[in-house]
């Protein structure tokens, strides 16, 4: 158990020579805080600007594949260029039947 104390006592003893205490005084507290304020800013700021790139990045792609593959896949035909019977399918739906069917009837 004693190695381990002076195993303990060396690393503490290194740890305040790699570190020294500050000396107190009057500008002691806004002095440290400014310095924790200043990384904390740093490291929040480096963090927002990867999630934007990040978002910006998945909009973008997401609008290319929008735009690309889903937009024409289910655009209609428009009316000038469908014939006369073209619009009067789109025009008909399932709907149309239910209501002509009476509720207690089956189909």
């Amino acid at each position: 158990m004693d190695r381990m104390d002076d195993k303990l006592d060396s690393l503490l003893s290194a740890y305040r020579d790699a570190c020294p205490d500050r000396e107190p005084g009057a500008n002691f507290m806004p002095e440290l805080w400014s310095g924790i304020e200043a990384r904390r800013g740093a490291a929040l700021s480096t963090l927002l600007r990867r999630w934007t790139k990040a978002w910006l990045a998945a909009t973008v792609v997401l609008a290319v594949v929008i735009s690309v593959f889903l937009i024409p896949r289910f655009q209609e035909p428009p009316a000038l260029e469908a014939t006369y019977v073209d619009v009067l399918s789109a025009a008909d739906s399932a709907g149309d039947l239910a209501l002509l069917l009476p509720q207690g009837e089956p189909e």
